[in-house]
C-alpha cells in the first residue's frame, strides 16, 4: 500500500479512513480491480490461463486459480468456456 500514496495523494492511514469509511479496505478494492481484469482478458482479448496468471503477477497458476474461484465463485476454465473461448 506504501506505492498508492502518490497515486491517492494522501498518506496510508488517510486513505485507510477514507477507505474504511466507505466500508471497505485496500485488499478488497485490490481483488476487486484484478476480478475485473481477469474478465475482460478472458472475455475481449481471450488470453489463455497461464497468460491471465501472469499479467496479474501471479507467481503460481495455482494460487490464481484459487483466487479467481473466491473472487468470482467459478473456476477460470468453466469462465472462459461461458465465453465460448475454449
Amino acid at each position: 500500500m506504501t506505492g498508492t500514496k502518490s497515486t491517492a495523494a494522501s498518506s496510508p492511514a488517510k486513505l485507510k479512513r477514507k477507505l474504511h469509511k466507505h466500508c471497505t479496505h485496500f485488499q478488497a478494492q485490490h481483488d476487486l480491480a484484478r476480478k475485473h481484469v481477469a474478465l475482460c482478458l478472458y472475455q475481449i482479448k481471450g488470453m489463455s490461463n497461464e497468460a491471465v496468471t501472469d499479467y496479474l503477477n501471479f507467481n503460481d497458476p495455482a494460487n490464481f486459480r484459487r483466487s479467481f474461484k473466491r473472487w468470482t465463485g467459478s473456476t477460470p476454465t468453466l469462465i472462459q468456456r461461458l465465453f465460448n473461448l475454449e
